[in-house]
């Protein structure tokens, strides 16, 4: 670990650098990509609809590639008819401006809008005509707790599904965020240095050791009427990406049959190699980046093994294994492993 002293210290955490804007709230640590006030209003004020489609997972766990293949199915609703004029659409506006990071800090011009918005103001205006879209479309990265204030307020749930993956390799590109956006920083210290931060959970968006497993619970144990909850891992989407289609688009449009040839065209549309080369979601128009920052950087599963020594390695799964034990009793099919 760093050990040098000539980085400023975090006020709420003497061990660590100070970051932009950080604060806590509820034990969890966040930046200035958000504020407790944001927070605050989506628990306490932000009111969801029962058509919603909440994209929620902790960050950089698959939350672009989810929000790209569910806004092509909501959009086209699984329809050859529909499919030219839904990749129009997708060409026209980033993917941050059609998958709305509701407590997100920034102001976009988003779809039908003549000015700069505020993502929760865009959302009580939002219509149908002005967003082309049949039902609003929300990412999240807050914790389950937080979403369960807002939920309590509202006689049926919206739809939401939930992404989660391997915590090394979420760890990774963790790491790699936190040096490229300079709403961390960006971070100047090392790998070793981060790794300490993680196994601590001093992480904005909370400590994955809690707030992943919160979530999976609250999948399986919700017992609101009308709970609409589909949990999907990372590597699903990436191994087999044509039956999480299948399984997102049963969700989403029920009544709809799903034409294979929409279906193969999203898992083409989705692929890594292509959304990196997609300026509408590879992020490189936007602001607040170091230079050469890439923000699809590498997507592979096992990509964790470039980085972890053995002891390292080691280290991580003590601590996490009773983590991953809890996990993998709230998800199927499959299970989560640190391999």
């Amino acid at each position: 670990m760093a050990t040098e002293d000539n980085w400023p210290r975090s006020v709420l955490n003497a061990k660590y650098r100070s970051m932009p804007g950080e604060f806590l709230y509820k034990g969890n640590q966040w930046v200035s990509w958000t504020s407790e006030q944001i927070i605050r209003r989506v628990e306490d004020q932000f009111q969801f609809w029962p058509s919603d489609v909440i994209l929620s997972g902790y960050p950089k766990s698959g939350n672009t590639l989810l929000s790209e293949m569910v806004s092509l199915l909501v959009r086209s609703q699984g329809q050859k008819s529909k499919w030219a004029e839904t990749l129009k659409w997708a060409h026209s506006y980033p993917v941050f401006n059609r998958v709305v990071f509701i407590e997100e800090i920034y102001q976009w011009i988003y779809p039908s809008c003549t000015q700069i918005t505020k993502p929760m103001d865009y959302l009580e205006q939002w219509t149908t005509e002005g967003s082309q879209l049949p039902c609003r479309l929300i990412k999240t990265h807050l914790p389950a707790d937080s979403m369960k204030c807002a939920l309590d307020r509202v006689d049926q749930s919206p739809r939401i599904v939930y992404v989660y993956r391997n915590p090394k390799d979420v760890c990774v590109s963790m790491f790699h965020f936190y040096r490229g956006a300079q709403e961390y920083g960006p971070f100047a210290g090392d790998w070793d240095e981060f790794l300490h931060m993680w196994l601590d959970g001093w992480i904005a968006a909370g400590n994955w050791s809690r707030v992943v497993p919160e979530w999976l619970k609250f999948s399986r144990l919700c017992t609101r009427p009308g709970n609409r909850i589909l949990c999907l891992s990372y590597e699903s989407l990436v191994r087999e990406p044509m039956k999480c289609v299948q399984r997102l688009h049963r969700f989403l449009n029920p009544y709809q049959p799903l034409d294979p040839e929409v279906s193969e065209a999203i898992c083409e549309h989705t692929s890594f190699e292509r959304m990196r080369k997609n300026p509408q979601t590879n992020y490189e128009n936007v602001d607040g980046f170091v230079s050469d920052f890439e923000f699809m950087r590498r997507g592979e599963i096992g990509d964790w093994k470039r980085w972890f020594t053995a002891e390292q390695s080691t280290e991580f799964d003590r601590i996490y294994v009773s983590c991953v034990d809890q996990v993998n009793r709230f998800i199927f099919p499959g299970k989560l492993t640190l391999e």
